[in-house]
């Protein structure tokens, strides 16, 4: 993952014509994705980007220089991603405003190797940073789910009788308790998972006593032989 955007960054930063007098695209897509950087994270330097002898990229984050490296994976996996898309409108188009582009963009599992933090903010972010990109996005996260208003959700299902894929809309699970949605959209009863943890942590301390109660008759046992 690291090494991917890594890559990315060189790439364009090396192919970058200084004595051009008009910005080309390759310099405009890594300006753009260090602004929308900046967007979800104001710590984020938009102007400044530094690759050193080594092929090591470094941002600036709260002034401080920070090599890609150290990013968490779950911002790590958010550049990748504003990647991809600034690369995919930059292909077709030498617009300076790449994000505002309309477009189509499909995200195949997007919780993947984000964390909580990120997962229930995702949607909110692409929304505000690409509005004119209409997003197809597939999950099977609720934390995900919980973003998404009346008719932007369909939950897919394959039908036992003639095994065509089938869908239907997901009411307004925003304004749904996450239990709620994981429990319609997911089949989880939370509930149901939480008798079933009291359970077993109640026969795991049962088998304990039993246990210590055998070892301290064994040892009494013990000390009437000698």
């Amino acid at each position: 993952m690291d090494a991917d955007i890594r890559v990315w960054f060189i790439q364009r930063a090396q192919s970058v014509n200084p004595f051009q007098v008009e910005k080309d695209n390759l310099r405009n897509e890594i300006e753009s994705v260090l602004k929308l950087l900046h967007r979800i994270d104001q710590r984020v330097d938009p102007e400044f980007l530094q690759i050193d002898g080594s092929q090591r990229v470094y941002l600036s984050i709260e002034r401080q220089m920070r090599e890609l490296g150290e990013l968490s994976s779950g911002f790590a996996s958010v550049v990748k991603l504003f990647q991809a898309i600034i690369s995919g409108y930059a292909g077709f188009s030498n617009s300076k405003d790449l994000q505002n582009l309309p477009g189509v963009v499909l995200i195949d599992e997007i919780e993947s190797h984000l964390h909580v933090g990120w997962q229930v903010n995702i949607v909110r972010h692409l929304k505000a940073l690409f509005p004119n990109t209409q997003f197809f996005i597939s999950t099977h996260s609720p934390l995900v789910l919980t973003q998404l208003e009346q008719g932007e959700a369909y939950l897919l299902e394959r039908d036992a009788k003639d095994g065509v894929v089938k869908s239907s809309v997901i009411d307004s699970p925003n304004m749904k308790a996450f239990a709620d949605v994981l429990e319609e959209t997911f089949g989880v009863d939370l509930n149901a998972l939480k008798r079933d943890a009291l359970v077993s942590e109640d026969q795991s301390a049962t088998k304990r006593a039993l246990l210590d109660l055998v070892k301290q008759r064994r040892e009494r046992q013990g000390g009437k032989q000698a």
